[in-house]
């Protein structure tokens, strides 16, 4: 549990940084990127856990606990792929975008 909360820290943390010292669309790259590369390991460390034939004796708690976290890994997963999906064209246009264009329309946005 620490380590969790650490890291949520640490995060927010860095997000402060990066909101006071980066223009707005870095911060949304920024972000956006991290977001994809974790979405990428996370898929990438479920199905090695789901693709490991080793027989280990497990007890049952640990079963319980093995089967819930590959269970909402894979839930994520699939919510994750949905996500990139429905928001694949302000996806390509944030990560792609020069920050002026971008920060033409974020101007344009609050004008209205």
């Amino acid at each position: 549990m620490a380590v969790e909360l650490y890291l949520i820290i640490a995060f927010f943390i860095i997000y402060l940084i990066t909101a006071f010292t980066l223009s707005g669309t870095h911060v949304k790259k920024i972000w956006t990127l991290a977001f994809i590369l974790s979405f990428a390991l996370t898929a990438g460390a479920i199905f090695m856990i789901r693709g490991n034939t080793q027989n280990v004796m497990l007890t049952t708690n640990e079963f319980n606990w093995y089967y819930f976290v590959y269970l909402f890994g894979m839930i994520s997963i699939a919510l994750g792929l949905l996500n990139l999906w429905i928001y694949r064209r302000p996806l390509w246009h944030t990560v792609f975008s020069r920050a002026d264009s971008l920060n033409d329309e974020d101007d344009a946005i609050t004008d209205d």
